[in-house]
C-alpha cells in the first residue's frame, strides 16, 4: 500500500476546481481492482484518493507545523487541518522542482511516470506545465 501524488489539471474559470478535480477522479477510482470476474479494471489507478491529504500545501511550499498526518492530527485536536484552498494553485505559482508521480489531463487523461527515467519524466511533466500553464492544478493524494 502506498500514497502517491497527483495533480488534477482543470480550466481555469472553472468556479469550484476542487469538485472538478474530485470529480475526473473518478474514472480512476475503485475500492478493488478487479470486477466481479477477476478481471483488471482498465482504468484503475487508486483505492482511495483526497484532495491534499499527506501532500498538504506542497504545491506551494507551504511549511508543515506537524508531523502527524492529517488524520492522527485531526483526531488527536478535532480540527481539520486539510484546506482544499491550500492544494489549488494556478500552475504558474507550483513550486519549481514540484514532480507528481501522475497528471490528470483537463481532457481527462492519465499520464505518469511508470516506464519512464526520472529525467525524462521531469521533463515531461515541465513541458506539460508549460503546456497548460492557463489552468489550475489541484493536488491529490491517491492511495493504492
Amino acid at each position: 500500500m502506498s500514497h502517491f501524488l497527483t495533480l488534477v489539471l482543470v480550466d481555469s474559470a472553472e468556479p469550484d476546481p476542487g469538485s472538478r478535480a474530485t470529480s475526473m477522479m473518478m474514472k480512476y477510482f475503485a475500492r478493488d481492482p478487479f470486477d466481479e470476474d477477476g478481471q483488471e479494471i482498465a482504468d484503475w489507478k487508486c483505492d482511495g484518493f483526497v484532495i491534499g491529504g499527506r501532500y498538504d500545501g506542497m504545491i506551494w511550499g507551504k511549511e508543515q507545523h506537524y508531523n502527524l498526518r492529517p488524520d492522527e492530527f485531526q483526531r488527536r485536536y478535532g480540527l481539520d487541518v486539510v484546506q482544499p484552498a491550500d492544494n489549488i494553485r494556478p500552475v504558474p505559482q507550483l513550486v519549481p522542482d514540484l514532480l507528481p508521480f501522475a497528471l490528470v489531463l483537463p481532457d481527462g487523461s492519465w499520464v505518469d511516470c511508470e516506464g519512464l527515467p526520472d529525467e525524462e519524466w521531469r521533463k515531461a511533466v515541465q513541458d506539460l506545465f508549460a503546456e497548460h500553464r492557463e489552468r489550475i492544478a489541484v493536488a491529490i493524494d491517491c492511495h493504492c
